[in-house]
Order: C-alpha cells, then structure tokens, then sequence
C-alpha cells in the first residue's frame, strides 16, 4: 500500500477518535455546594449585613475607653456596663446595657454603610454620653471606637467584646 493511501484511513481514525473523545468530555455537574455558607434560604444580606450581625449584633461588648470632649477620662464610670445591640433588622434593633444586674433597653440604629450608629437610652445620667451620632474610626474583630460626629473634640468610646 502506498503512503498516499495510508493518509486517509489515518486522518479518518484520529477525527473518530476525537469526536469520541470529545463528546465524551461534557462538563459534570458540580456535586459539591457551592452556595455562600453564611446564606440562609430567602436571605439577601449583603456581605456587610451579615458581617454586622456576626462580629456586633448580639455580641457582648464592654466600654474599655471612655474620653469626654475635654479630654477627661470616665471610662470608670462606664467600665463595668455590659452592652448589647440586638436586632431587630441589619440597621436598628433594642439597645440593652446591663449595670450591676439591672438591664436598660433603649434603641439604637445605623445607617445602610454602617458608617454611622445613633444610641437612645433613658435610666441613668451616664447615659446622656452615648446620646448622640457616633461615627466608627475603627473596626476589628474584637474592638469598635467611635466618636461623635460632628464636633467630637476629645471624645472617644473604645467598645470591646467581652
């Protein structure tokens, strides 16, 4: 047999082969749940929200620092409150701060960047303090500061998870 012969069958045999190959070689479905572990059924929280409510919402934080707008520090007046933000939505929810056993609730929210956070709460002079718009300087796991919004002077609250 010639070589010029040899060339069809050949060519014919590799396009077989390669058409076999090929439609053998579809995409599998993925087994494995790929879905966002963090995302229940009918859940739409954006990365943000549901950071919020992880590290903050419901999280016992304690007052580690506390600076009036002179510059004076009362964080012994504020030390052994232990404070909760709870929720009611990813943006507002009770406000609860427990003081030697007895529990206060008043409310708090924030707005939809979480650059912001308004306290309300009535029970004890000391809380005239929170009473304001706060702004977050600094977030982390274990520690929020904020500071008042407009004109904060010296103020400053250091919030730390207990």
């Amino acid at each position: 047999m010639k070589k010029s012969n040899l060339i069809v069958p050949i060519l014919a045999a590799f396009m077989l082969l390669g058409s076999i190959t090929t439609s053998s070689c579809t995409k599998e479905e993925d087994k494995t749940n790929n879905t966002d572990t963090t995302k229940n059924a009918g859940d739409s929280a954006t990365f943000a929200e549901k950071m919020f409510a992880l590290y903050v919402l419901n999280q016992p934080v304690k007052i580690t620092l506390a600076v009036d707008s002179s510059g004076t520090n009362l964080t012994p007046s504020y030390s052994e409150m232990e404070i909760y933000l709870r929720k009611e939505t990813y943006y507002k929810g009770p406000l609860e701060i427990l003081v030697n056993g007895t529990k206060y609730v008043g409310t708090w929210d924030t707005d939809a960047d979480y650059y912001l956070v308004n306290f309300d709460i009535e029970g004890m002079p000391e809380f005239e303090f929170f009473k304001k718009t706060w702004t977050f300087t600094y977030k982390s796991i274990n520690l929020l500061k904020i500071v008042p919004y407009k004109k904060p002077g010296k103020k400053i609250i250091h919030l730390e998870k207990i």
